[in-house]
């Protein structure tokens, strides 16, 4: 039996005692996690607790690092009161950080070996590719490209701010150069129930409401037992999530204190509700049963284009999809307005009167364009979820584009390319495929819009059909051999599910692969019971 765990933030009281005793023990956690993290920063734990974790001894940072390494000191010299709990909920975060920055400090070096022969002058993005490509072939090594290129600016600043030699980086360790900092508030709750958070849910009374007990400071510096008290209150629970959690394969599980920023810019306190899902082994050989794969292009004027294949042969007529041009058309007006203040803030000296206004103004639409594009992804992520369940498919194949660079002097196409690209697609499916027990599988996308899915030839791109013009640029695929004309994404889309037959043995070119004949069924499977209710709930 597989389990799950999904979560959903439940909005707390605005109640004003209570606010102020959570902003005590906001500041209260911050500081005591800054403390150990600075602490224990050092090359020793993060890869103690990297270890620990690849060799599947524990999951659970708390047992690596003790809770009694948790303390806090107040003004007067005197040691603060933290309860356990609380002191174990600190150790956990504070080793999942160090356990987080494993990757980051074998990029570090990985990266500083590398630019110690070619420099750090130049154009960053031939940097960026240039020691990518070379991890890649003479060491075997994948990082994002993001990752990398934020590396490279942290050395060109040494290099050309402080005129730092690049060797000198090489006596030091990563964690002398790169300096911890806790950003936001988490506080994770330990496993243990009832010692610092006890809630009571009955769903067979009251379905709507769950009741909360949470251990909370009377002052801001306790000293003591008693300067610890318990708050209770009650949450209602949305409509949506009451059938999950009422399932009979759910059970909930230890929830997470956070402080979320709301659209308009206010901070408030949130209780992330987590439940974890239990798949028995009947429901995952129901899945794995059928044989059916869902291949699907990402594109830019079709977001989504995805064709169902099984056996070799192709069931489905491609099934396009595309956010509202409303939404588009949104996140175009913002890049206008952000490129407005940006050059009015340029225009003028740093100690401007008006800076911090724009500053703030500019914080407040980066928001609004990252809730516009989670909401795309959303809706594409359902979108795919909800088709390879109506055909009964158990793998998911997409394009893998970690890799991928959008092309130079076409900023219009870079944003829309920006708006869903770098993995963020398919992090989100994976975590609601995980639900259903269907597998995602990222495959090569080269050359996937360029040969011919009925016979394999090689063919070209052209703008329309009636006219066959060959076009750079063309939005058409035309097979000289064949004379098969479709339009580019669906040639790809089948490409994808050819190149994933050819990753299953093995290979990984598409030159030898076999074409893919189309043999429409014309009716989808039905839906397996209980997934049509489930899956729009499913958004993180």
């Amino acid at each position: 039996m597989t389990s799950l765990t999904l979560s959903y933030p439940l909005k707390l009281p605005q109640d004003t005692t209570l606010r102020h005793q959570l902003d005590i023990l906001r500041d209260l956690v911050m500081h005591a996690a800054q403390k150990l993290l600075t602490e224990l920063w050092s090359d020793h734990w993060i890869d103690t607790l990297a270890s620990r974790r690849k060799q599947k001894k524990t999951k659970k940072a708390y047992k690596v690092i003790n809770e009694q390494r948790v303390s806090l000191t107040s003004s007067n010299g005197g040691m603060m009161y933290l309860p356990s709990r609380i002191r174990r909920g600190i150790a956990e975060q504070v080793g999942r950080i160090l356990r987080s920055q494993a990757t980051r400090k074998q990029c570090y070096y990985d990266v500083l070996r590398i630019v110690q022969l070619t420099g750090v002058e130049g154009n960053l993005d031939s940097l960026v590719r240039t020691v990518a490509l070379t991890l890649a072939n003479f060491e075997g090594k994948y990082y994002r490209w993001a990752l990398i290129r934020q590396t490279l600016r942290m050395f060109r600043r040494y290099y050309y701010q402080l005129g730092l030699d690049l060797c000198v980086l090489m006596q030091f360790p990563y964690t002398a150069v790169v300096k911890p900092h806790i950003h936001s508030f988490t506080l994770l709750y330990s496993p243990d129930d009832g010692h610092a958070i006890r809630y009571n849910w009955q769903p067979e009374e009251d379905p709507t409401t769950i009741s909360i007990r949470l251990k909370l400071p009377r002052r801001s510096h306790p000293s003591k037992r008693s300067h610890w008290t318990w708050r209770e209150f009650t949450l209602s629970i949305p409509a949506k999530i009451q059938p999950r959690i009422a399932s009979p394969n759910s059970k909930l599980c230890h929830p997470t204190l956070r402080y979320l920023t709301l659209k308009g810019g206010l901070t408030l306190p949130f209780l992330e509700c987590a439940w974890s899902l239990d798949q028995t082994q009947s429901q995952r050989q129901q899945r794995l049963r059928s044989k059916r794969v869902m291949a699907t292009d990402l594109g830019v004027i079709n977001l989504t284009t995805s064709v169902i294949c099984e056996a070799g042969s192709q069931l489905s007529t491609p099934i396009f999809w595309s956010p509202s041009k409303t939404i588009l058309h949104k996140i175009e007006q913002l890049y206008h307005h952000i490129a407005r203040l940006q050059r009015k803030l340029d225009r003028y000296p740093a100690n401007w009167c008006g800076q911090g206004k724009r500053l703030q103004e500019l914080e407040r639409l980066y928001r609004k364009l990252n809730r516009y594009r989670e909401e795309i992804l959303h809706l594409a992520s359902n979108q795919l979820l909800e088709t390879a369940l109506r055909w009964g498919c158990n793998t998911i194949v997409l394009e893998d584009l970690r890799n991928y660079e959008p092309p130079k002097h076409r900023r219009k196409l870079s944003r829309k390319l920006s708006n869903w690209l770098r993995g963020a697609l398919y992090e989100l499916l994976r975590y609601k495929a995980k639900r259903f027990g269907i597998k995602l599988v990222r495959v090569n996308p080269r050359w996937t819009s360029s040969y011919c899915p009925r016979c394999g030839a090689k063919g070209v791109k052209i703008s329309e059909p009636r006219t066959r013009q060959v076009v750079k640029s063309g939005r058409f695929f035309h097979c000289p051999c064949c004379t098969y004309i479709a339009d580019r994404d669906y040639i790809a889309a089948i490409n994808i599910y050819r190149m994933y037959q050819e990753l299953r043995n093995k290979r990984c070119s598409l030159k030898h692969s076999k074409p893919v004949p189309y043999m429409a069924t014309g009716i989808p499977l039905n839906r397996p019971s209980g997934d049509s209710t489930q899956l729009l709930m499913v958004s993180g």
